[in-house]
């Protein structure tokens, strides 16, 4: 595949090959950029045929594995850079956002998070203890690179001591985190506030199917568009605000306690932005794109 002539706008759409032509709400992006004239076509980021520097701007879409390859994601990314291809989020972002350390960022800036206990590759550590410590009977354990809740499983006081070589195995992959079980996800749902340059645009309440904990679709979940309450949108700019300058689109994760957002996740590089859910959405994420990409 190689990238469209010099005229004109024309926009890439990283994918991943499992998803070559896009899913139906990133195409909902497409259509919206079409109505202005742009080009937009889905590249497979891995593929060797793409010419990216023909583009106007690259903007990573549903590069769903990269997780999966982290070192070879970013080395795509600083070959975009290299060749001074646009792309969308920013390097610096997507980086950032790559390993949910950033939550350390989020938490020193004063922005509530999960609490997390932080374990790193290959350290010895046993789980029981961990939950002993932090005082949680119930535990979620997940990778600290990780997207789709690939890796993420729950533990308690009771069963912990037999999930050690489980938790052994994940650790001689990759640091881990292990956070409490947060209840209110099942009973209440979870927040997912979609903005387009730092801008407010919508929002979604998921909840997890039946006994799960998951709000993924792949485990059954469901979202309604929802509009959250004034104080949870103003925390989710808090934690935006802590995010290395320029964003194009940002989606913030998390619960609401006692009327406060409490972050569960900053999505920067692939989120699914539930494009679909809100009508004049992708005709505004098309609008912030162009301000950008022009």
């Amino acid at each position: 595949m190689s990238g469209p002539g010099r005229g004109g706008v024309a926009i890439a759409l990283a994918t991943h090959a499992g998803l070559p032509a896009l899913n139906d709400d990133d195409c909902l992006l497409v259509e919206a950029l079409a109505r202005r004239g742009v080009s937009a076509v889905p590249a497979v980021w891995d593929a060797p045929d793409v010419r990216w520097e023909g583009f106007t701007a690259v903007m990573v879409r549903s590069c769903w594995d990269y997780h999966c390859r982290l070192a070879e994601f970013l080395g795509w990314i600083a070959q975009l850079e290299r060749l001074g291809v646009a792309i969308w989020n920013p390097p610096p972002v997507l980086r950032w956002n790559s390993h949910k350390s950033y939550l350390r960022d989020l938490a020193a800036a004063g922005v509530a998070t999960v609490p997390t206990r932080w374990v790193a590759r290959g350290e010895q550590a046993a789980l029981a203890d961990i939950l002993d410590v932090a005082g949680w009977r119930e535990a979620v354990v997940k990778p600290a690179v990780s997207a789709s809740a690939l890796g993420t499983w729950r533990t308690t006081v009771v069963t912990a001591a037999c999930d050690q070589t489980r938790f052994d195995e994940l650790l001689a992959t990759g640091d881990v985190m292990v956070q409490p079980y947060i209840d209110v996800v099942r009973d209440q749902g979870e927040w997912s506030l979609m903005f387009w340059g730092r801008r407010y645009s919508h929002s979604v309440l998921k909840r997890p199917a039946g006994a799960d904990f998951r709000v993924q679709w792949e485990y059954g979940g469901s979202a309604v568009a929802k509009k959250p309450p004034r104080s949870v949108r103003e925390d989710a700019e808090r934690a935006l605000a802590v995010v290395p300058p320029e964003t194009l689109y940002a989606r913030v994760d998390g619960v609401e306690r006692e009327g406060r957002l409490v972050v569960m996740e900053l999505e920067l590089i692939e989120p699914h932005l539930f494009l679909g859910w809100e009508p004049s959405a992708p005709d505004r994420l098309a609008q912030a794109l162009l301000r950008i990409a022009r």
